[in-house]
């Protein structure tokens, strides 16, 4: 799955929606939790995509290296676990144990919160600056999946633009990855 165009539900200079979701170490978090950051990266994520598989540690590079300069991260996973059981809420808390995640892994069992982003795909990164407003929307970088064929950085180069006063260029990238896996209406 490719998203080829910008969102129009959520373009650039959207606010960051209001989110109130269960944390993999059993709290409950809000957008507040986001409140005082240079700026904040939500990234829909899963467990079982590869996509996600192959660029997790990439988040967890990018995380260690950026919190500590006052970047705040966070990854919500949407879909659908009773037809991907893998990411249900206790394989989303082994995997957080497994990895470590430095950031906190949410749980957005009734997928509101990513209809609110207008999310497509996993992963699929939003970047927002101190006044909640979305600034840069897109991958990781150009080969989620196969960590050997990475060349261009993109959230990276898109934070460190933002460390340095500036807006990130390009501020939108095709987001690469598996599709949300969105609940049969019934």
């Amino acid at each position: 799955m490719q998203r080829t165009e910008i969102s129009e539900k959520f373009p650039l200079g959207s606010t960051l929606p209001n989110f109130s979701l269960p944390n993999v170490d059993g709290k409950t978090l809000s957008t507040d939790s986001l409140k005082g950051a240079i700026a904040s990266v939500v990234v829909f994520t899963c467990n079982h995509c590869p996509y996600v598989k192959g660029s997790d540690q990439a988040m967890i590079a990018l995380a260690n290296d950026f919190q500590e300069k006052g970047i705040k991260f966070l990854a919500i996973s949407s879909n659908d676990a009773l037809q991907y059981p893998e990411d249900n809420f206790e394989k989303m808390q082994e995997k957080a144990r497994d990895l470590n995640l430095p950031f906190p892994y949410l749980y957005d069992e009734s997928q509101q919160i990513a209809k609110a982003f207008d999310a497509a795909c996993t992963p699929e990164c939003f970047v927002f600056d101190s006044a909640a407003k979305l600034v840069f929307h897109g991958t990781i970088n150009n080969s989620p999946r196969h960590v050997a064929e990475v060349k261009d950085h993109y959230l990276q180069l898109a934070l460190e633009q933002i460390l340095a006063g500036k807006a990130p260029s390009p501020a939108f990238v095709h987001p690469i990855g598996c599709s949300i896996k969105w609940k049969v209406a019934s």
